[in-house]
């Protein structure tokens, strides 16, 4: 993977990709010199979905590492990497950390792309191939703002190509200002009718406007509450979602794509994913790093061939809660792996680290050169969120509970009556529970629990829970609220030392 340094809010050097999503690698060209056509901007969109290889690389570290879901997988080293683990794992980030920085850098550099885009779109003459690139990499920075505000708050609202001198100077927005700036981008897109239905398939992974539909719907969820009209119309665009032709208008498990198939990787962009960061492997610059990254250590091949750094190693919490759920859900086995088999002593390895996150580790030729997409919004997240969002609205009812027991047929769980769940908490915390085990490691935990506002309690009670933080020889202590944020890396302040940073840091 080809990895960039960038600095804070300078966001240097403005590079695109000529390139499809997932066929070849990105080119660095001087944009000035290039943009004269509709090709050339489409490389510069292209090149924006390119850049959210960069973003992803960190974001399982600012999300399910920091959750109950996934934690470090060793104590006692003093490696420089584990110790930026363990931060994240346990709440004690500094603000000199490093993959805190690299993340931040990442989402600014893909803003700052997407700004250049914006730039040139006069050069393309067709109306329509113009709106549908604005729309493309407005949905873009709208996913990379909606991450910046969740995770650390009031950011910098940048919207357009910015001189370093005027960057060193400003300030960060609030969080209203920067929900404002999200919501009238998608609903901008929406109303404009910018992005088609559903991209052809020589485009497929381009944003399309289910995307939009359902990045908007979870904005909306996120920043309002029951009772206000965007949180009901954040309901209504979920339904509007799973109703259409392109996801197959679900009405049973049956309906859906086989859990164990939606990240097989011979059945990519099948119809339960709605956006994804696409990968190629092939030794052409786009393949996965996730296998080698999640595999256990010192596996010696028998996961996958070469390094293996054992992130995001699932904890004895997340098993648990599968096992509660019932010994034939079929998510466990996809989504994590608890032994794997060593063909040197043809026997299975089940002490030590031989656990880990199995979503996106398949065999691979050369490491870091996987084929798996990442998920970043799919069915399964939009139909418990729209059973989430009626049941917080007017409770439960038929209609919720249908789009809470598809996702538990396709599991191969016990579905619920309403019977079962005849109020509006005991149907939250069934949803609640069901958006855990189906969205484990897509990155939607530590979201979640922020949406409930349930993240530092949930985590406290996660600490005191799991054996493994028994095992250390100092005490790991509770975080409170405002470690729920994370802080503004000190390179950003060091350049601007009036910047406010998070409280706290």
């Amino acid at each position: 993977m080809k990895k960039v340094n960038y600095i804070g809010l300078l966001l240097v050097t403005l590079l695109f990709a000529s390139c499809d999503l997932d066929k070849y690698p990105y080119s660095e060209v001087a944009a000035d010199e290039y943009v004269k056509n509709a090709s050339s901007v489409n490389n510069l969109v292209l090149g924006c979905y390119n850049s959210l290889h960069d973003v992803m690389y960190y974001e399982w570290a600012m999300t399910e590492l920091r959750s109950d879901n996934g934690r470090m997988y060793a104590t006692g080293s003093s490696a420089s990497t584990t110790k930026l683990v363990e931060q994240l794992d346990q709440g004690t980030i500094v603000a000199e950390h490093q993959w805190v920085e690299e993340y931040w850098n990442s989402c600014y550099a893909t803003i700052a792309r997407v700004n250049n885009a914006i730039s040139y779109l006069d050069v393309v003459e067709d109306e329509t191939t113009r709106n549908q690139y604005e729309g493309e990499v407005l949905f873009l920075r709208s996913l990379e703002y909606f991450n910046l505000v969740r995770l650390w708050g009031p950011v910098f609202m940048v919207t357009s190509k910015v001189p370093s001198d005027v960057a060193r100077d400003m300030q960060r927005s609030t969080v209203e200002e920067v929900y404002a700036l999200i919501e009238g981008d998608l609903e901008r897109i929406l109303d404009n009718g910018m992005l088609p239905e559903r991209m052809a398939d020589a485009d497929m992974g381009r944003a399309d406007r289910n995307a939009a539909k359902a990045l908007l719907a979870k904005v909306y969820a996120t920043h309002y509450k029951s009772g206000d009209a965007k949180y009901a119309r954040a309901a209504q665009l979920c339904k509007e979602v799973l109703e259409s032709a392109a996801v197959g208008n679900p009405q049973t498990g049956a309906d859906l794509v086989a859990y164990n198939k939606i990240f097989d990787i011979t059945n990519e962009m099948n119809k339960e994913i709605i956006f994804a960061a696409r990968y190629l492997s092939g030794n052409v610059g786009l393949g996965s790093p996730f296998g080698n990254m999640f595999a256990p250590v010192n596996n010696g091949a028998n996961v996958i061939i070469g390094t293996s750094s054992g992130y995001n190693t699932p904890s004895d919490n997340i098993i648990t809660a599968y096992t509660m759920r019932g010994a034939t859900d079929k998510r466990l086995d996809v989504n994590i792996a608890q032994k794997y088999f060593n063909s040197t002593t043809q026997e299975w390895v089940t002490t030590g680290n031989c656990r880990y996150c199995k979503k996106y580790t398949n065999p691979v030729s050369t490491q870091y050169d996987g084929e798996s997409d990442w998920p970043i919004i799919r069915v399964g997240d939009i139909a418990l969120l729209y059973a989430e969002l009626t049941n917080e609205i007017s409770g439960p009812s038929a209609d919720n509970l249908k789009y809470l027991n598809m996702i538990c047929e396709r599991a191969g769980v016990s579905t619920y009556t309403l019977a079962d769940l005849s109020n509006r908490y005991d149907f939250r915390e069934a949803v609640r529970n069901e958006r855990r085990l189906e969205l484990a490691f897509e990155n939607q935990r530590w979201f979640d629990m922020l949406r409930w506002g349930t993240a530092a309690q949930t985590v406290n009670n996660y600490f005191k829970s799991e054996t493994f933080y028994s095992e250390y020889t100092y005490v790991v202590n509770d975080i409170a609220d405002w470690q729920t944020f994370l802080p503004i890396p000190v390179s950003v302040i060091n350049i601007n030392p009036d910047i406010a940073q998070n409280t706290g840091y």
